[in-house]
């Protein structure tokens, strides 16, 4: 349990809705994390844009950045 109340997608900033709408959609159900960033909106445009670099940088082959996001989701204990 988080010690900061993530904010729902009604009481955030206007700018981060449509992020943290397309974050619940991805992941099946709003991600507390996403709604604790939308406190400071830059915080959580900056995160959003660097998860997907690996994705649009194209460096790894499309295999190998999966099994690296997977071991990296090992290693800090993601359930995902």
């Amino acid at each position: 349990m988080p010690r900061i109340r993530p904010l729902s997608i009604d009481e955030a900033p206007e700018r981060v809705r449509g992020l943290m709408a397309e974050a619940a959609q991805a992941f099946g159900r709003p991600l507390p994390t996403v709604g604790i960033q939308a406190y400071c909106p830059p915080i959580l445009e900056a995160s959003r844009m660097l998860g997907g670099a690996p994705a649009r940088s194209r460096q790894l082959p499309d295999q190998l950045r999966a099994l690296v996001c997977l071991r990296v989701a090992q290693l800090v204990g993601c359930p995902f």
